[in-house]
């Protein structure tokens, strides 16, 4: 936690607010985040009973007053000119939100502008360009509008995200490695497989359901998607060793009504394999997927 709180306090951009969400911490985090406070009028630490992710992004953007909202997970930490960057990146081109490089992203190449919604939102559904995560990204605060995270659910990203793109004149995106993820053994993503895992398809139907309302010439990527997420259901179960009855009826409709989409869509030919076998049998298609990764 130290070091991502480190990482905020020395931005080049200093008129910047920095609010900490204590949820219910029981490791010395409160009391790490409170030396802080005491120490940086900058600094704000609100506590609360432990109430998860959700529950803490929606009482930082409650709580915050400036015009342009960033999320930087405790766990991670960025570049000391990551508000500065992605600032130059938003006035760049007057855009809403703006996205930095972070792993597998940052490359050496020249901001993109991506403009209109029903381009943004295309280029969200076919890429990893705009990715699937609130963190390494600034936003106008007024998208935030009528928004906020749903409490209780996992893949909280995944239930919003759309809908602030849905908001954007246009996103720009820059490649340089501002962010730093870091990948724990039992994150919400990585962690073993747990009924939660299936809000994953929840969050993707309810992102069909709103493309199928405003935007029909995407619904095809938007049904993509949704395999995509069973696809990954069914992944998490064999790295877990598990066989869920009540995951496997949930998306077995799902691949027989959206799984042309799928193949037709931009995912990989390993996943498009993966799919074929699991269309057939899903618990084949998890052997299958455990010898590969052996």
């Amino acid at each position: 936690m130290g070091r991502c709180i480190d990482s905020a306090v020395r931005q080049t951009y200093k008129d910047i607010e920095i609010i900490l969400i204590n949820d219910g911490s029981v490791d010395g985090s409160a009391e790490i985040a409170r030396s802080y406070a005491d120490n940086d009028s900058r600094i704000r630490l609100i506590s609360q009973e432990n109430s998860g992710v959700s529950a803490a992004r929606n009482k930082g953007l409650d709580a915050s007053a400036g015009d342009l909202i960033t999320f930087i997970d405790s766990d991670d930490h960025v570049e000391d000119d990551y508000v500065e960057y992605l600032m130059e990146l938003l006035e760049m081109n007057g855009s809403d939100i703006a996205c930095c490089g972070h792993g597998d992203t940052a490359r050496d190449d020249p901001p993109r502008l991506i403009e209109g919604p029903e381009e943004c939102l295309k280029e969200y559904l076919t890429t990893n360009e705009i990715f699937a995560s609130v963190w390494g990204k600034i936003y106008r605060r007024e998208i935030f509008d009528g928004i906020r995270f749903p409490e209780g659910k996992r893949f909280e990203d995944n239930f919003v995200l759309f809908r602030l793109i849905d908001k954007c004149r246009s996103i720009t995106i820059g490649y340089l490695p501002e962010y730093h993820y870091l990948i724990q053994s039992e994150s919400f993503v990585s962690g073993s497989y747990s009924k939660t895992q299936l809000d994953i398809i929840d969050a993707m139907m309810l992102q069909r359901q709103f493309i199928e309302e405003r935007y029909p010439a995407l619904i095809p990527h938007a049904n993509a998607r949704v395999v995509y997420a069973a696809n990954r259901c069914l992944v998490k179960m064999a790295d877990s060793d598990v066989y869920d009855m009540d995951c496997i009826d949930k998306i077995r409709p799902l691949y027989k009504e959206y799984g042309r989409d799928f193949l037709n869509g931009t995912s990989s030919r390993s996943a498009k394999d993966f799919y074929k076998v699991a269309r057939i049998s899903p618990k084949l298609a998890m052997r299958f997927y455990k010898s590969l990764s052996k």
